[in-house]
Order: C-alpha cells, then sequence, then structure tokens
C-alpha cells in the first residue's frame, strides 16, 4: 500500500505530532503537575499551550515525512479485512431502569450518565472527512440519543472535534460543550452554551461536577494554529461515582498524581491505539502497556479502553490494539478490564 494515503493526507494536515511549539515546555520536574497548572505554566510566551513538565519528544514536519515514507512492519497484515461487532444501545432501557451508565461509540466518543446528567466526549459521528471514513459504523442515529447535557471536547485534531457532529448536537439538544481554552473563535458561530475550563479548574451544575485536568497531547487545525487550543482530560463526578475521561494522550507522571489526589475512579476511559511506530508516536499516543499503567497509576476499578477500531490512522492495524492489550492484561486482576465492543454499555452496579 501507497503511504501516501489517504491516513497520511490526513495525518500531514491534522493528525502529525507537535512541532517546534513544544520546544518552550518547561523542566520543572520537582513541580507538581497541579501546581504547574494553577501557576499557568503551560501558557506559552508566544500564546501557544505547552505540556510544561516538558515531553522532550517533540516532532517536526521532517520526521512527518521520514514516518510516511519509511517501511510499515504492519503493511501486509494491515491489507487483511477486519470487522468489529457493532451494537445498537438501548438507551430506552437504559433510561427506564436508572442509575448511572456508559456507552462507548466508538473512538473516542463515550456517552456517560451520571447522576442524572448525560455527557457526551468528542462526538464524531461519520468519518473525518471525504479522504479518512470510519471503518465501524457509528452505531446509533445521533436523533436517537437521549438528550445531551454536556459535550466535552479533549482538543482540537479533527478526529476529536468534528464540526458537522458539534453542528448536530447543538440543534438537536442545546448543549453545554466544555472546551479548554481557545475554542472561542471555533464555539462562536455555532452556539453559545459554551464553558471554558483551564487545567484543574471545575465547573458544578445539578450535583455534577466537571473537572479539566492535565494530559500529555497537542493540538492543530490549520497551518497557523499549532497548539492554540488547550488539550485536557476531564474527571466527572457525582453521588459517589467519580470517572476519567483522557481524549488522547501519551503517558506521563501526571497520572500517578491525579490517582493519588483524586482517586480511585470507579471507571477511567483511556485510550489505547494510534501508537505505531513508536518513535514518532510515544510522547502523544498511549501504547496497550502504557494504558494499562496509567489506570494503574489512577487507581481505576474499571480500565475501559477506547481509541481503538474505529479510524485507520497510524502504522498498526486496527484489531491489534484490543489484541495487545488483552496479551499484556494477563493475570491482572486490578483494575478490572471492561472491554466494550462498539456501542457497548458498562454500568458501574454489573448490570448488564
Amino acid at each position: 500500500m501507497n503511504r501516501l494515503t489517504p491516513i497520511a493526507l490526513c495525518a500531514m494536515l491534522t493528525l502529525s505530532t507537535q512541532a517546534c511549539a513544544d520546544g518552550e515546555a518547561r523542566q520543572t520536574s520537582s513541580a507538581s503537575i497541579e501546581q504547574m497548572s494553577r501557576d499557568k505554566l503551560h501558557h506559552g510566551k508566544d500564546g501557544a499551550f505547552v505540556n510544561p513538565w516538558g515531553n522532550g519528544g517533540a516532532r517536526g514536519f521532517f520526521d512527518l515525512l521520514k514516518w510516511r515514507f519509511s517501511k510499515n512492519p504492519y503493511a501486509e497484515e494491515k491489507k487483511k479485512p477486519v470487522r468489529f461487532n457493532v451494537s445498537v444501545p438501548d438507551f430506552a432501557r437504559l433510561e427506564a431502569d436508572g442509575g448511572n451508565y456508559a456507552v462507548w461509540l466508538g473512538h473516542s466518543t463515550v456517552l456517560i450518565k451520571i447522576n442524572g446528567k448525560r455527557i457526551l466526549t468528542d462526538p464524531v459521528f461519520g468519518g473525518i472527512n471525504l479522504l479518512l471514513k470510519r471503518k465501524t459504523r457509528f452505531p446509533i442515529a445521533p436523533e436517537k440519543l437521549p438528550a445531551i447535557d454536556f459535550v466535552l471536547i479533549s482538543h482540537g485534531h479533527y478526529d476529536h472535534l468534528n464540526t458537522a457532529s458539534v453542528k448536530t448536537l447543538a440543534e438537536l439538544f442545546n448543549p453545554w460543550f466544555i472546551t479548554g481554552p481557545g475554542y472561542d473563535a471555533y464555539f462562536g458561530p455555532i452556539t453559545d452554551r459554551h464553558i471554558t475550563l483551564d487545567w484543574w479548574e471545575t465547573h458544578e451544575a445539578d450535583g455534577v461536577r466537571i473537572t479539566s485536568l492535565p494530559v500529555q497531547h497537542w493540538s492543530k487545525r490549520g497551518l497557523f494554529d499549532t497548539n492554540a487550543m488547550l488539550w485536557a482530560g476531564f474527571m466527572v463526578d457525582g453521588n459517589g461515582e467519580r470517572y476519567f475521561w483522557a481524549g488522547d494522550t501519551g503517558y506521563y507522571r501526571g497520572f500517578k498524581e491525579i490517582g493519588d489526589k483524586f482517586g480511585p475512579f470507579s471507571a477511567v476511559f483511556l485510550p489505547i491505539g494510534s501508537y505505531e511506530p513508536r518513535w514518532f508516536m510515544k510522547e502523544n499516543h498511549l501504547n496497550p502497556e502504557e494504558a494499562l499503567q496509567a489506570a494503574v497509576d489512577l487507581k481505576a476499578k474499571t480500565f475501559i479502553p477506547i481509541h481503538w477500531g474505529t479510524f485507520d490512522l497510524t502504522d498498526e492495524p486496527l484489531e491489534l490494539p484490543i489484541k495487545r492489550l488483552k496479551e499484556v492484561y494477563g493475570g491482572t486482576k486490578e483494575p478490572g478490564l471492561m472491554i466494550l465492543e462498539h456501542g457497548g454499555t458498562w454500568r458501574p452496579d454489573g448490570r448488564p
């Protein structure tokens, strides 16, 4: 397969790893992640955001070219067709039964109900663009979703912030959209229901708390806006349940700190795909081994893997992340591993 496929073209525009903007990242290893966040050390001098702990792995355009013209060791394996099961979630039953639940809808899109509020993360209902389409369909028509109260956006990459899906949700449900700083110009023409949360800031409404927390990533949508939108993970808690969702991230020491301060978490939703080749992807994408370690660091009771099997973005075959996760999980008893198929449901009380 020619490496300059639609995948490559999309990557060159939106999904390549960060360039020189991260060179400002400050090496402040003695400071806590919380203190760096409260001191706004992630706000760069030039207006771009940085990972203030310094991830040491910034990649530029020539690294991208090196990747795109290198040999993919999985090339032959990727030619084999793969299909994943898709469940149609029964939201009528879930709503009638009451209680909290989470439904994985593919990639980083999760519908979480907690304490009566419905929260949707990184909604992408169709393809990313005309070149890069879903490999696994969205499980349900968007208009058949239950009424959404909040939408969380992790960062500005096109496979996480999808304009068509955002507009659809605004028209259907008029929810509140919660992001980090840097998204006002994007949401202004779409909706006036936009909440900005910087790292370690919280929005509370009707017994549900949503807190923006640091993850290790970057952001870009155009040619001249590298890291202009802040990336984040989110903690959601209410009525005794607490969840952590990271839309996209590399492994870093902040998971241990977040786990020590806020854990244990009833469930964590962590990405496991888009990680090969490691020399290029490591700083910004967890592989299955790192995702499991992050779940341990976070003191998760249940680990639900996301960001796999939906879009073909990087070198590894679509089925490899979940296959590898099962292998590295082995006989591990904590955290509990809950692998959901697209459209699959998890409930903290154990009901199907």
